[in-house]
């Protein structure tokens, strides 16, 4: 009997791990090979950006299924800020993650910056999110970096679900202003 509970807890350890990896090359395909999120909407430039540099669109597509608070409504200025609620997986608060909104350039980019409060796990990390015209629609690139970071497996391991969370945004965004349902991670 128990080699027959070890044989099924074996093949279920397994099927995780194909599963975990699977998640990760489907993830991995998304992103490009310089780091940037790509996603092309059916939306004027225009609509897009609006909905990109507006505080009070942002908690419609940012971090979806936690809270979302800026600093003041309009469009984003530098040094208006957009404040996470994180929440843990049992359903309690958890940490609580700030953008700095760095730079704005009207119909083409809107830069932020995030630094972590904890001062012995210091990450810095930019997103630019830039807006372009592609045929009927438009095309949002976004590009996360962490500057003068060193190359440790926390800051790389940090910045890979920050692009994520990227991705997941933008298709959050992209669902909304098409009018589908639920974003999906297809390219």
């Amino acid at each position: 009997m128990w080699k027959w509970l070890g044989g099924c807890l074996l093949v279920l350890l397994l099927v995780v791990v194909g599963a975990v990896w699977w998640g990760y090359q489907k993830m991995a395909n998304t992103i490009s090979p310089d780091g940037s999120v790509r996603v092309t909407i059916a939306a004027s430039p225009a609509r897009v950006f609006a909905y990109l540099s507006d505080a009070d669109s942002a908690a419609t597509w940012m971090a979806r299924g936690t809270s979302v608070v800026t600093s003041r409504h309009g469009t984003f200025v530098p040094g208006d800020s957009i404040q996470i609620g994180m929440r843990s997986p049992l359903g309690a608060a958890g940490q609580q993650m700030i953008w700095q909104v760095t730079e704005v350039v009207p119909g083409q980019v809107v830069a932020r910056q995030i630094i972590t409060a904890d001062p012995r796990h210091k990450f810095v990390a930019l997103r630019r999110d830039s807006v372009a015209k592609l045929g009927d629609s438009t095309i949002v690139i976004s590009r996360l970096t962490a500057p003068g970071q060193p190359g440790s497996t926390n800051g790389e391991l940090a910045l890979s679900m920050f692009r994520v969370q990227s991705k997941l945004e933008l298709m959050s965004l992209k669902a909304q202003l098409e009018g589908t349902l639920a974003p999906r991670m297809a390219k």
